[in-house]
């Protein structure tokens, strides 16, 4: 009898072919913007979650605060993205107490200033977006530089002065190599090193910046700026055993007894804020998405009604020579069943190229780090997401078309052979 129902609703479906095709992209539509949200957002979660295991979770971020007088939730919460930012104006803070903690086992300091620069090959000048590293921010936290790496020349050393660093791009952009001079703020900085080009690949956190930024030793950047220890952003590694959220409160504490209020959150309380974010923004997205989904299912509702008046006549015929109700309604909810599994096949195949072409749209979009770093990511289509739209799409289908295919089951054969 289900080989019979679903001959007959593939036929009604091809008969009718305008009508059946514009119901099933209202389907198409809803599941495509609820897959590839989903996809995009779980994407970008797993992303986050695989590069802070990456930096580590014994890692402390630090940034200046403007104001120790916060709740302990705001300072938490601003805390987490002013550090993660690390892009707002430079502020002291003497880093070197840490040389006094036993449970620090290292650290480094970056700044970031925009300032004017040129170079031989430049036409005119313009403005630069410098960063300024310390020797062992590079080497020993190269978990969250991921990309930082050195294709032409050498990387940093302590004793480095007026060195320079360039991203491929950067360099591209300035028509500089390594041995040639750039002048900053009418200062001349040699080059030492070009940086490989950045390749973004899904699911790990890239420092897009890195093409086109410019990085100098930090006591540079206190020539060229002034401000002896000012920073935007540091990081604290600490020793293995140390209780990292007791620590980051300890520092948080003995700054601000020095008069020098700090946000000290660490990279897994950065990890969970992110997270929530994306996950509040997932559901608000997908909530939307699930909107359409549900227009989609009106209009298979809409499309089974004018099914059934259309085939008033027809449904009489049928129970005249002995259908019973039950195969009248087993019809038409094959029929709206199919409308919706045919939605969710093409919907789900739209949701994974729309996905894709978003996932590489949306690459970079989130900062993550000094001013420059962000997170490249690829949606994650897990098989259980795929076949839970699928048969969300049938279901949905299914119920879309309950009330149209009952209504169709009650009719009377006498009254419905009268309809006209």
């Amino acid at each position: 009898m289900f080989m019979d129902n679903l001959r007959l609703a593939t036929h009604n479906l091809v008969h009718r072919r305008l009508r059946s095709w514009l119901t099933i992209l209202g389907i198409v539509v809803g599941v495509a913007a609820v897959l590839a949200l989903i996809s995009i957002g779980e994407g970008m979660q797993r992303a986050v979650k695989q590069q802070f295991e990456t930096v580590g979770y014994s890692t402390i971020l630090l940034a200046p605060s403007s104001s120790s007088e916060q709740s302990p939730q705001e300072s938490k919460m601003g805390g987490a993205f002013r550090a993660m930012a690390g892009n707002q104006e430079p502020s002291e803070v003497d880093l070197s107490v840490f040389d006094k903690l036993p449970q620090v086992e290292s650290y480094g300091a970056i700044r970031v200033n925009t300032g004017m620069g040129t170079s031989e090959n430049m036409q005119g000048t313009g403005f630069l977006h410098i960063t300024g590293l310390s020797s062992k921010i590079t080497d020993y936290f190269s978990g969250y530089f991921q990309g930082f790496n050195i294709a032409e020349g050498r990387n940093f050393i302590p004793n480095d002065e007026n060195a320079l660093i360039l991203g491929n791009k950067g360099a591209t952009d300035l028509g500089v190599a390594v041995g040639d001079t750039v002048k900053i703020e009418s200062t001349d900085f040699k080059v030492i090193g070009v940086l490989a080009p950045i390749e973004s690949r899904g699911g790990a956190l890239t420092f897009r910046g890195l093409d086109t930024g410019l990085f100098v030793p930090i006591a540079a950047m206190e020539r060229l700026y002034g401000g002896e220890n000012k920073i935007s952003q540091a990081l604290i590694q600490v020793t293995d055993g140390t209780d990292v959220v007791k620590a980051s409160q300890a520092m948080k504490n003995l700054f601000t007894q020095l008069g020098t209020p700090v946000a000290t959150p660490t990279a897994e309380e950065i990890s969970k804020q992110i997270m929530g974010v994306l996950s509040g923004i997932q559901m608000a997205l997908t909530a939307i998405a699930v909107i359409a989904l549900v227009v989609g299912a009106i209009g298979v509702m809409n499309t089974m009604y004018t099914s059934v008046l259309e085939r008033t006549r027809h449904i009489g015929i049928m129970k005249a020579i002995g259908a019973k109700d039950r195969h009248v309604m087993g019809l038409f909810l094959t029929e709206s069943g199919m409308l919706g599994i045919v939605g969710g096949a093409i919907g789900v195949l739209a949701g994974v190229g729309i996905g894709a072409v978003a996932g590489k749209t949306l690459a970079g979009a989130f900062t993550m780090g000094p001013g420059t770093s962000n997170t490249a990511f690829a949606p994650y289509y897990s098989p259980w997401l795929i076949i839970g739209t699928l048969v969300l799409s049938l279901v949905l289908g299914a119920l879309a078309g309950a009330l149209p295919a009952h209504r169709a089951a009650k009719l009377k054969p006498v009254e419905a052979l009268r309809y006209e």
